[in-house]
Formats: structure tokens, C-alpha cells, sequence
């Protein structure tokens, strides 16, 4: 009884948020469907139910990525956002900036955590507590598609952040990251032992043997 109220609730309380979804675009519909489906390695889901939806509606970063969306979209999108963002706060301590942003971002918690890139590729996630921006070369980093960031990671200057590699938690990334590579540590080095991107950091897998990030190139 509890659960079918607070559907209900939900239903109405988010009413107002489902025209923003179809201003988000495509974009915005992967955005959904990655939220609920984080697994890389697992098909989207190819049709969300309304418990669905609202589930993803109440989660703040989602929201907070969707008034970024609406926001690059022109003053039209700006004045929508606000309005929405009175309402439906996003996450207040998640700062997102980027002028380019690919379908299908994910922030995992959102918590205290600044995002300033040059380009964000598709399906990227990032958790909680990490910093991506500028440092004193003077520029910011490039994600590519299905880069994954963990939690307490950052990633600094202006380097390339490779498709599929993994920002193992902790780590300070001030090199560019070669596609498909785990790296992990201060600063951080390509973890060669690492059996899969969705294992990464786990001490003893594999050899230990390490490189610099970015080394040679």
C-alpha cells in the first residue's frame, strides 16, 4: 500500500519533468536507460517502465545532467532548466561543465564532484567525489566513449582519456590513458594485471607489472 502511494506521489510530483525528457533528445533517452543499466558489458534496456522512469526522475545527478542538457540547448533550454532546477533540485555539490557531452552519462553519486572537460564521449560514468578539469598546462581532459572514473579519481590538464579505460578510485591522472586500459595510483600507471575493465584494482589479479600512463606516446 506503502509503495503504490509513493508511485502515485511520484507520478504527479514529477509530471512537469517529462516534457524536459523530450527536449533532452536522444541523448537524454540513453541517459535513462544507462541509469538503468550501468553494466557495460550488458545490453540497454529497450523499453522503461513508468516505475522505472520515476525511479530515475527522483535520482539527483540524473537531473543534474538533464538541466545541462537543456542548458546547451540555447536560452529557450536555460529558462526551462531554472525553472525545473527551482523545483527539482539537481545534485546541489555536482558541478558539470562541457560543451560537448555524449548519450548515456551516468553519475553514480554526484557527491562533491566537479566535472570540467573539453569532450565527454558516450556512455561514461562517473562516481563520486572526483575532480576532472584544468591544471596549470591550461586546459582540460578529453573522455572518451565508455570511460569509467572511480570514486575519489583526478583527472587533470590536457590529455586524452581513451575508449573503454578505467580510472581506478584514487587515482591522479595527469598523462593521457591509452584505450581500454585500467590505471590506478599517485600518479597513475597502467595496471597491466588488470583481467577485465569490470575487475579493476582488485589487489593480486593477475602480474603486477606496471607502466606509466601515457608513457611513450
Amino acid at each position: 500500500m506503502l509503495r503504490a502511494l509513493k508511485r502515485l506521489w511520484r507520478t504527479f510530483a514529477f509530471l512537469p519533468l517529462r516534457p524536459a525528457l523530450v527536449l533532452g533528445g536522444e541523448a537524454t533517452r540513453r541517459d535513462v536507460r544507462r541509469q538503468l543499466q550501468p553494466r557495460l558489458d550488458l545490453p540497454l534496456p529497450e523499453s522503461v517502465s513508468t516505475a522505472e522512469l520515476l525511479e530515475v526522475l527522483a535520482h539527483r545527478p540524473f537531473r543534474s545532467i538533464l538541466y545541462h542538457r537543456l542548458r546547451l540547448g540555447g536560452i529557450p533550454g536555460r529558462i526551462i532548466a531554472a525553472l525545473l532546477a527551482g523545483v527539482y533540485r539537481g545534485e546541489p555539490a555536482l558541478f558539470l561543465t562541457c560543451e560537448e557531452i555524449g548519450p548515456g552519462l551516468m553519475m553514480m553519486h554526484g557527491f562533491a564532484t566537479i566535472v570540467t572537460a573539453r569532450r565527454i564521449g558516450a556512455d561514461c560514468q562517473v562516481a563520486q567525489q572526483v575532480t576532472i578539469g584544468y591544471d596549470d598546462r591550461g586546459d582540460a581532459p578529453v573522455l572518451g566513449d565508455r570511460v569509467r572514473v572511480g570514486a575519489g579519481a583526478t583527472v587533470i590538464g590536457p590529455i586524452e582519456i581513451g575508449d573503454d579505460a578505467v580510472i581506478g578510485a584514487g587515482a591522479v591522472v595527469v598523462h593521457d590513458v591509452p584505450p581500454g586500459k585500467v590505471v590506478g595510483g599517485v600518479p597513475a600507471r597502467v595496471l597491466e594485471g588488470a583481467a577485465d575493465r569490470f575487475s579493476a584494482l582488485r589487489s593480486g589479479d593477475g602480474p603486477q607489472s606496471v607502466e606509466s600512463a601515457g608513457a611513450g606516446g
